[in-house]
């Protein structure tokens, strides 16, 4: 694996001759000293042309006062980042300051540098997967559940298994990349150990677990101060089974630090995995060694005392499959999840549950003061449907829950499957008078779910979808196809923001919110000429109409839809 070393930068021939791949960088602990490290990827960038992204493992900020006045200045816009950057979250206390306004999900930290989150998988638009797992190990902290929506500087076993639970989607080999800011315990084993570091006190079992699990084809770390490129080591055993891709191990050191051999910024080319051909993916390099944290493995499947009450996830079809498998094991029947807004209203019942108490005043519980109840067009035992203050058109609908549940991936069971039934009878409505529709959720700084259901004349599926896909675009924002039967709980976990928008037929588009949103962006597409040429109407607060108009259009509605309430006893 011939290498060319610079000052503080490792090239590799594959950087120099990537097929199709993205180029990275990743840089060691930034510790705030931001002007040296962005200066140091602007002269990259001017000697090997534009890469794709750079990735910051351990602290980014510290506790200098050269720090806060940098940082200060990147936040008011008189300093820039040259290139999209992606940061973990903070690995003390005392940095958390610098994440106001982030919550366990990421969001932007100032222009062009986003903190990736409390831990996930980050997939990019060309299929790379790139893990991730923020924070200190605290033994203290570890076992303990956490329900805080914030960025805290330690990780959990929650956290853990989050990330861990991407191994059980369908097909799964591994992943890209793996982005901690501790090492894993063991990473020395059959290998030459780094030079001044007493590795009894370097590392946590919970990351050499998850590495195992995840199978990353690089693993970065930061933290310790200490540049280390660990030898390629193989995930299977020789002779006991299929090849697997090898684990190159690399911990990067501070930036700014005076010595040119302990490095603090890598460069790299790679492809997705999913992209490869399986046989260039397993292909074992000369000098690969064993896996190294075969004990510690061993010693947790003998123990198995990481198994928390409640399995956290973050990525697709990795909940769902693990409570399948729960439910397997103890022999209960297997109900179906939500699809994103596509509920088949056939799985079994389950004991009601009692839903969250509002924490102030809700204009969308049923049974709330503020609820305008001149506008409610029908009422289930879970859901009702309602028209909205100011609706896009004449017949625009919502389907909300009577109970106080934030978004889909919050609500119960019982209350899914109604939402559900309430789509396909307003879709059949719909459909009965010649027209398309298009329902959509927007799950960010909002208080009570919303099913937004909008009518129009007869329009393609791919017509709309294109239409949403061109002005997330425009917006900055990549919307993602999905399958249409896909589960929300398999995209993102519960209180996590994101918006998603379903149509006739087809696949529904999801996107998952990090940073700013605008809260009127599903309005603004279908206002747009391309779909209902009404802008005057994205606003609605400038929607006016009186109590009297809302009443009669409410009354027609319900006249209107009467034969296809499921609600209405006389349907039974």
């Amino acid at each position: 694996h011939v290498r060319c070393v610079g000052r503080n930068l490792t090239l590799t021939v594959e950087d120099l001759y990537p097929h199709h791949g993205m180029k990275i960088l990743v840089a060691g602990d930034v510790e705030g000293h931001f002007k040296k490290l962005f200066t140091k990827v602007q002269n990259v960038l001017k000697k090997s042309g534009e890469f794709d992204m750079l990735l910051c493992v351990g602290s980014t900020f510290s506790n200098s006062q050269e720090c806060q006045e940098q940082w200060k200045e990147y936040v008011e816009g008189s300093e820039t980042v040259p290139i999209a950057t992606f940061v973990l979250g903070p690995c003390s206390t005392e940095h958390t300051q610098f994440f106001q306004g982030v919550g366990p999900d990421g969001g932007e930290l100032c222009p062009n540098m986003t903190c990736l989150g409390q831990r996930g998988v980050y997939t990019t638009s060309s299929g790379l997967q790139i893990a991730y797992l923020s924070g200190s190990y605290d033994g203290r902290e570890y076992g303990k559940s956490r329900a805080e929506e914030r960025l805290c500087p330690y990780f959990t076993v929650q956290d853990v298994q989050g990330v861990e639970s991407h191994r059980e989607r369908e097909g799964f080999v591994g992943v890209d990349i793996l982005l901690t800011s501790e090492w894993p315990r063991g990473v020395e084993n059959h290998t030459t150990p780094p030079e001044g570091l007493d590795m009894r006190r370097v590392g946590a079992e919970p990351i050499s677990r998850l590495a195992a699990s995840l199978k990353p084809r690089y693993h970065f770390a930061g933290k310790h101060h200490r540049f280390y490129e660990r030898t390629p080591y193989r995930n299977h055993q020789v002779l006991q089974g299929a090849s697997q891709q090898v684990t190159r191990f690399l911990a990067l050191a501070q930036v700014g630090n005076p010595d040119k051999k302990n490095r603090y910024l890598y460069a790299f080319s790679i492809s997705p995995l999913t992209s490869m051909d399986p046989k260039e993916l397993v292909q074992q390099p000369a000098g690969v060694t064993n896996f190294p944290y075969s004990d510690i493995v061993r010693a947790k499947a003998a123990s198995r005392e990481d198994l928390p009450e409640q399995n956290f996830f973050f990525d697709p079809k990795a909940l769902a499959a693990g409570k399948k498998r729960k439910q397997r094991d103890s022999g209960m029947p297997q109900a179906k999840r939500a699809p994103l807004l596509s509920q088949s209203p056939s799985a079994p019942s389950h004991p009601p549950t009692r839903p969250p108490a509002p924490k102030g005043p809700c204009w969308f519980c049923l049974g709330s003061p503020e609820v305008e109840k001149h506008l409610i067009v029908a009422i289930g035992d879970h859901s009702y449907l309602a028209l909205p203050k100011g609706g896009l058109v004449k017949e625009h609908v919502l389907i909300l829950p009577i109970g106080h549940y934030a978004a889909s991936t919050e609500a119960p069971q019982e209350v899914l499957e109604e939402l559900g039934k309430f789509r396909i009878s307003l879709r059949k409505y719909f459909h009965s008078k010649k027209q398309s529709c298009v329902i959509f959720e927007r799950n960010f700084r909002s208080q009570h779910l919303q099913l937004q259901v909008i009518p129009m004349s007869k329009t393609p599926p791919e017509a709309l979808k294109q239409a949403f896909l061109d002005h997330g675009k425009t917006q900055g924002m990549e919307l993602t196809e999905v399958p249409r039967e896909t589960a929300l709980s398999e995209l993102v976990r519960p209180g996590a923001p994101y918006f998603t928008v379903e149509f006739d037929d087809g696949p529904s588009l999801f996107l998952r919110i990090k940073g700013r949103f605008p809260l009127q962006f599903g309005r603004e597409v279908l206002a747009s000429p391309l779909v209902l040429n009404t802008p005057s109407r994205v606003d609605w607060k400038a929607c006016n109409a009186t109590k009297e108009e809302e009443t009669s259009a409410a009354e027609t509605m319900r006249q209107n839809f009467q034969p296809f309430n499921f609600t209405d006893d006389s349907d039974d």
